[in-house]
């Protein structure tokens, strides 16, 4: 399941529902009630909640430090990638400028494997690949990626082509057929 930072909110009423439903259950007219039942039934409700809080507030830590680690290297990034869409497009990378492109790709695949981990946000994922799309959109960094989608390397990630259909046939030609029933969007399945 996929991290969702908003549940949090849920927990609260998770309990109270919970807490009224085993409180109406007890006041039933049926046989005797001991007053130990109910509140043992609370206590266990509340534990598992606050099992389930932490669970959340930790999976919630971990998120935070793979998103600073994330925007931190695309910051590192950026500046040389809004280079590359700036320049001329009929042009080749040069050598440094493909080592960027590189990083690029690797970062975009290890964001990947973590969404698909369940640990970025679903708002988050979206808007790092509408981020993805400006560079995956240009003419020079979709052809080195073209020619990588052959490798088969980068954990199945394959940037939202949605915007771009002459990128999308291109991707379904560099890939194998074995893999095109698997290759992911950007967008959740």
């Amino acid at each position: 399941m996929a991290l969702k930072l908003d549940y949090r909110r849920l927990f609260p009423f998770v309990f109270l529902g919970s807490s009224v439903a085993v409180a109406a259950v007890w006041h039933r007219p049926v046989v005797e009630h001991r007053p130990e039942l109910l509140l043992s039934t609370i206590i266990a409700i509340a534990g598992f909640g606050y099992f389930l809080y932490g669970q959340h507030l930790n999976e919630t830590k971990l998120f935070k430090e793979l998103f600073v680690e994330f925007n931190a290297r695309y910051d590192r990034l950026n500046d040389g990638l809004n280079r590359i869409i700036a320049g001329p497009k009929q042009v080749e990378l040069s050598e440094d400028e493909r080592e960027l492109v590189f990083s690029f790709f690797n970062l975009c695949a290890e964001e990947y494997v973590f969404y698909r981990a369940g640990y970025i946000d679903e708002y988050v994922w979206q808007s790092w690949c509408r981020g993805m799309d400006t560079f995956f959109g240009h003419r020079r960094i979709r052809d080195l990626w073209d020619a990588e989608c052959r490798t088969g390397s980068y954990y199945g990630f394959h940037p939202d082509a949605s915007s771009h259909p002459k990128w999308q046939r291109s991707i379904q030609r560099a890939i194998r057929p074995s893999q095109r029933a698997t290759a992911d969007r950007c967008a959740p399945e």
